[in-house]
């Protein structure tokens, strides 16, 4: 079986699953990975461990007694909670999952009571890594871990500047960068590090790959602005819409609170004169608090005016910031030119509405599937769940008194998932290598 076949087997096993079978399934994976890296950290720090890996992957689920004040919570259930699947359900969620193929479930003895622990199998973590996953394929081999390559960019930006790189110690440069290469990529100066000559010619050889590898990964091109595959002016611009739209919302809360506080000082009821008080004294109380009840009511229209204005203003920004980001994305994964229709925010009071067309995918479900959701809320037509929705915990948090949605938060939500992707060229170089 290819590993397109693989994948492709996977994916339709994530994809089969609803919701809160997602959500569970993600949390067990993030735990598995989580443990799994702190091993290899220990690995390479010399030290072993030989426990097998059928009982170092056992998480713990739930502990029977289950009182929470005294057993606490498990590090899967504080992960469930957080997205809102910590609940009576999660029994079954486990139950589909193993009959599924993707968890085993164990139990180990404690000393109050039982255990349960669960596992992924094979199935399980490729199903869960074809879900959440934002690689394309297998990762490009090279030579340097993500953090030794992100300080061996810090180390060739610091040089372009003509200066080191002024950390005390950093023991990614001292035990990698240096005492892995021969001759060393780096070196130890007066006020910290700097690259040698070797790791110029590595860094300018090598930067295709690890940036293929890691795209997230700030480094700039070793030839210069002008070769950059993504330009930086779309980025200026994406952000430009967002802190016009974020500052639009900042004023309408603003004016919300205003009008909120004016209304409540015009319905005011006048306070009870005490006992014994002159006549004209009471009268003169009175005027005043009629006064300050007309003009409270003046304020009041004035900021119920001021916060619908805004409030169009906000949804007008924030539909231009999505639209921006979705010509953006499109550019990002055509390999277009991303300034082609990418203007910046127009503040003129002449509207004319921008489409919000989705015109293709990346490729990666992880990021196709959170798109098409959060395009179908931001047009008005949500996508049906699958399964029960999330219900988190009450808290006092929670329990506030509730503010009104703030104006174009779903346009907003779009835009800024996509941007976070975009940002960079991180997603051009995540499908062109």
């Amino acid at each position: 079986m290819t590993a397109e076949a693989r994948t492709s087997v996977a994916l339709t096993a994530w994809t089969e699953l609803n919701d809160r079978q997602q959500g569970t399934l993600r949390a067990i994976y993030n735990i598995d990975q989580q443990i799994e890296e702190i091993r290899r950290r220990d690995a390479a720090l010399g030290k072993w461990d030989g426990t097998p890996a059928v009982v170092w992957r056992r998480i713990d689920f739930t502990h029977e007694p289950s009182d929470r004040r005294l057993v606490g919570l498990t590090d899967l259930q504080i992960q469930l909670e957080l997205y809102g699947w910590d609940n009576q359900g999660n029994g079954s969620t486990m139950a589909a999952l193993a009959s599924r193929g993707l968890i085993t479930r164990n139990t180990r003895g404690t000393a109050l009571g039982v255990m349960h622990t669960v596992a992924l199998t094979r199935s399980g973590r490729a199903t869960a890594r074809a879900g959440i996953s934002w690689a394309t394929g297998p990762r490009p081999r090279v030579g340097l871990s993500q953090r030794a390559w992100e300080v061996l960019a810090l180390l060739w930006t610091a040089d372009l500047r003509g200066q080191p790189l002024t950390w005390t110690y950093s023991a990614t440069i001292e035990h990698v960068l240096i005492d892995k290469h021969v001759p060393p990529l780096a070196e130890p100066c007066a006020d910290g590090y700097r690259i040698t000559d070797r790791g110029r010619d590595f860094y300018r050889n090598q930067h295709a790959a690890h940036t293929a590898a890691y795209p997230i990964v700030t480094a700039p091109h070793p030839d210069g602005v002008d070769a950059e595959p993504w330009p930086a002016r779309a980025d200026e611009l994406l952000d430009q819409h967002r802190t016009l739209y974020r500052a639009l919302v900042k004023a309408w809360s603003a004016a919300h609170d205003m009008h909120l506080a004016a209304e409540a000082e015009a319905g005011a009821e006048p306070p009870t004169p005490a006992a014994g008080l002159p006549t004209a004294v009471t009268e003169q109380a009175t005027a005043v608090h009629q006064l300050w009840q007309e003009t409270a009511g003046q304020r009041a229209k004035l900021a119920n005016e001021h916060l619908a204005d805004v409030r169009e203003r906000a949804e007008r920004a924030a539909r231009a910031y999505a639209a921006a980001a979705l010509g953006v994305f499109h550019a990002a994964i055509t390999q277009a030119d991303p300034l082609a229709d990418l203007h910046p925010p127009d503040h003129a009071d002449v509207w004319d509405e921008p489409p919000l067309s989705l015109r293709g995918e990346a490729g990666i479900h992880a990021i196709d599937a959170a798109v098409k959701k959060l395009h179908a809320t931001a047009v008005g037509a949500p996508l049906k769940r699958r399964g029960p929705a999330p219900k988190r915990r009450r808290t006092a948090l929670t329990r506030r008194p509730e503010r009104p949605p703030q104006p174009g938060a779903e346009l907003a939500a779009l835009a800024d998932y996509l941007r976070d992707h975009t940002h960079g060229g991180a997603l051009l170089r995540r499908l062109h290598h």
